[in-house]
């Protein structure tokens, strides 16, 4: 049974990636199905106009992370997440509120291309309710009506995420606002086919909202805290290393699943190892770290200083480490017995008092480098270890190899690899054609020889973001590409092979049709009348780019044919080859309608079927790898990634919150300098939006 992990650190030392304080990430979501599923369930049923919808729980509970995976489109279709919190909105008199929340509904339709005309104040201090009717719900309602694709049961509706509602009640409390301000907002809210509410109350000291005479008809759902297994995933995701299962569970033991402590006791840990420079985290370190942080009544606060010295504090961690669980295996309380023993008797024989009893063992468990001790505080550096796990010793063990395999095939090189990028591609070998044709959709696709490059822009390129930076060398094996961007007619005949759209891509929307993503797309559905449906591509458009396209929808199409989207280094290596040229097709900067790319272009009407500007090409052939729409890769993002990326066969991070994408797009705000071949952005993998596409890849 692993008992530690070393850990892959490449970052400042005040970059902890748990952020606390309301901080980036301080919301994320893990799990939670269950109460999605009860919205939905409610939100479609016939309920009474005092029936209002309640989520409650203690306080960091993680209410707000469930209304805000809702306002980014957990439940989108069918549900439109408006989002309003209490604690920031005018509580002050009724036209102030109504008109917060309708300025929070003007902007969350936008940003799905719904636009409602500007609200009139004036009508808001009038009448509020019959202004947010009048101004919102009734027109959103109808332009949702319009744009529901045939396939949908019912149109899209709006559901007000009201987060903080005791303050709300605070102000009813205290004549602020009349007595059934509540009620009376609940029902102006839940029109028929429109729109409907949710409030998110923290139970307090005195007991559960569900005792508030306020909302005695009201349908609650208490907000449990986390599973095990939704745990150990907030646990993980937020770090580029990995935890081992036994330190992940018994770090969902001593917090009980709750998001807040369990997010504060990663924090403490976190600054616990760069603290103290561990290469190694344990059991008994988070053993050690829970016992000794500060705890108060809303979860751990930040780690205190502390110094352990001594066999006592060393046997009371490891004590604290398998008090956890005594059922666990037999070899594992073994493993940790001796641990024990084999550290004090170091403590009782070597010269460590003064160091911090995760230093003194860390020897103990694969680390493979001295020990390190702790030392000043200093300015921010960058720290590097490499991700080994270190399993149970055996005698003739080595350490776990660092890089993540490759999913294609690896060749061995040829020659030993140096500091100087190959400027001359492998040859082709004889037995690979290089071009072959996918039979599945009729893709012509380009083999890409095995070859080192330079990834990445120039120290000294001040166009160049921060995220593509440092350079670095990269070595790949060969690898087929597609010559160009997937196109309509052949992802419409993927959905026909697929039989939906909705949520048939590992249940996310594989791409949005005409019907529900508006002009800008190509791609038509059509309700035959026998209780099918046919998807076509819009007459003469058959050859533009798929767009409104999911990662999950990219992903799966390129599984249905035999190839898989590219990695991030793959798709940079077949855009610029290895002669570090700035653009796919040399170091030219383009011009807005001219014959290389098409970007900054004033309407959609501009793009180009998949094949047109050959002059555009990269060196391999590949077509429209510089504007056009961007193209989702494999890779999870991470900004400092290029500091940390293996040289062989890199696939990116192991976990993440966006994908990557590259290549730029026609929109206007896509200028020269977004669709260089070494720019970097990312969109979380459910976005689906008019200027993002794909292409695949494939091992020979």
């Amino acid at each position: 049974m692993p008992l530690a992990v070393m850990l892959m650190i490449k970052t400042t030392t005040s970059g902890n990636p748990y952020h606390l304080n309301g901080a980036a990430g301080s919301h994320l979501f893990f799990g939670r199905q269950q109460v999605l599923a009860w919205i939905l369930d409610q939100t479609t049923a016939e309920l009474a106009s005092d029936q209002v919808l309640v989520l409650h729980g203690p306080t960091k509970i993680g209410k707000t992370a469930v209304l805000k995976q809702i306002e980014s489109g957990a439940l989108n279709p069918p549900l439109i997440g408006i989002y309003v919190d209490f604690a920031q909105a005018a509580l002050d008199s009724l036209s102030a509120l109504y008109w917060d929340i309708a300025n929070a509904a003007l902007h969350a339709l936008a940003r799905l291309n719904v636009e409602l005309e500007s609200l009139n104040h004036t009508d808001f201090i009038a009448d509020p309710a019959k202004a947010l009717q009048q101004q919102v719900l009734a027109p959103a309602g109808k332009l949702l009506q319009e744009r529901r694709p045939f396939s949908q049961p019912m149109q899209r509706r709006l559901l007000f995420l009201f987060d903080n509602a005791h303050l709300l009640l605070e102000q009813i409390d205290n004549g602020t606002l009349p007595a059934n301000t509540l009620l009376n907002l609940h029902a102006h809210l839940t029109v028929p086919a429109t729109a409907n509410a949710l409030f998110a109350f923290t139970d307090g000291a005195e007991g559960s909202v569900t005792k508030l005479p306020a909302l005695a008809n009201s349908l609650f759902y208490e907000l449990p805290p986390l599973t095990e297994e939704e745990t150990v995933a907030l646990v993980r995701q937020p770090v580029p290393f990995t935890l081992v299962h036994d330190v992940a569970q018994y770090i969902y033991h001593v917090t009980d699943g709750y998001p807040d402590k369990t997010h504060r006791l990663c924090h403490a840990l976190y600054e616990h190892q760069q603290q103290y420079n561990l290469t190694q985290i344990t059991v008994a370190d988070v053993a050690t770290v829970h016992k000794f942080a500060a705890v108060n009544g809303n979860g751990l606060s930040a780690l205190p200083t502390y110094n352990l010295q001594g066999t006592l504090s060393v046997k009371q961690a490891f004590r604290l480490a398998h008090q956890w669980d005594t059922g666990r295996s037999r070899s594992f309380f073994l493993l940790l017995f001796a641990v024990v023993l084999l550290a004090a008797a170091i403590v009782v024989f070597t010269a460590t008092g003064d160091s911090p009893v995760s230093q003194q063992i860390a020897g103990l468990l694969g680390a493979t480098t001295a020990t390190p001790t702790a030392v000043a505080p200093t300015p921010p550096v960058q720290i590097e270890a490499e991700a080994v796990i270190a399993a149970e010793p055996l005698p003739t063990e080595t350490p776990l190899p660092t890089e993540t395999p490759s999913p294609t095939p690896t060749e061995t090189p040829t020659s030993t690899p140096t500091t100087t990028p190959t400027n001359t591609a492998t040859a082709t070998p004889d037995q690979y054609p290089a071009m072959i044709t996918r039979q599945q959709d009729g893709m012509v696709m380009v083999l890409i020889p095995a070859g080192t490059f330079i990834m990445g822009a120039a120290e000294n390129d001040f166009i160049a973001a921060p995220d593509e930076k440092p350079r670095h060398e990269v070595r790949l094996s060969q690898f087929y590409i597609d010559k160009y961007e997937v196109n309509v007619e052949q992802y419409a005949a993927f959905l026909n092979r697929l039989g939906e759209h909705e949520r048939a891509c590992e249940g996310v929307d594989c791409a949005w049709p005409q019907e529900l993503a508006g002009y800008t797309s190509y791609l038509i559905l059509q309700d035959l009348g026998d209780g099918t449906e046919q998807y076509y591509p819009t007459t003469g458009y058959a050859s533009y780019p798929i767009n409104h396209v999911s990662w999950y929808g990219a992903k799966t199409y390129c599984e249905s044919v035999g190839a898989r989207l590219p990695t991030e280094a793959e798709w940079e290596y077949a855009a610029r080859g290895t002669d570090d040229r700035i653009y796919p097709w040399g170091s030219k900067v383009p011009e807005p309608g001219g014959d290389l790319a098409v970007f900054q272009s004033e309407s959609y009407e501009e793009l180009k079927p998949v094949d047109a500007l050959p002059n555009g090409a990269s060196a391999f052939g590949v077509f429209g790898m510089g504007g056009s729409v961007w193209e989702w890769t494999s890779d999870w993002y991470k900004e400092t990634w290029y500091a940390e990326s293996s040289i062989s066969n890199p696939t990116g991070p192991e976990t993440g919150f966006a994908r990557v994408i590259r290549g730029g797009a026609w929109p206007f705000n896509n200028q020269a300098d977004r669709i260089r071949a070494t720019n970097r952005s990312s969109l979380t993998p459910d976005f689906i939006s008019s200027a993002v596409g794909f292409r695949c890849v494939r091992a020979p």
